[in-house]
């Protein structure tokens, strides 16, 4: 099993709003992908600006149909502009 937190902050003129305009379909979707057991976007309750995807993937092969899926590779590019500094990934297996 792999999962993955994606640590981010969005810039100080970006609403939450227009954040979830790209990810709630990139949630659905990600979800429906073979091999995902668990995919979602939480909002830190200190940090209101701080983001952390955190998804688990079956496998490396399910993983990387993923990132090669049209929701992915669609979302992805207009969430990295709306960020401080980009998304920070951590991998954990088990």
């Amino acid at each position: 099993m792999i999962r993955l937190n994606a640590f981010f902050e969005l810039k100080d003129d970006v609403r939450v709003e227009q954040l979830t305009a790209i990810t709630d379909e990139l949630v659905e979707k990600s979800l429906q992908d073979e091999g995902c057991k668990g995919y979602g976007l939480f909002q830190s309750t200190t940090s209101p600006q701080v983001f952390m995807f955190c998804e688990s993937w079956e496998n490396d092969e399910c993983l990387q149909k993923h990132s090669n899926a049209p929701h992915f590779t669609a979302a992805v590019p207009q969430i990295g502009p709306l960020t401080k500094d980009g998304l920070k990934i951590e991998r954990f297996e088990r």
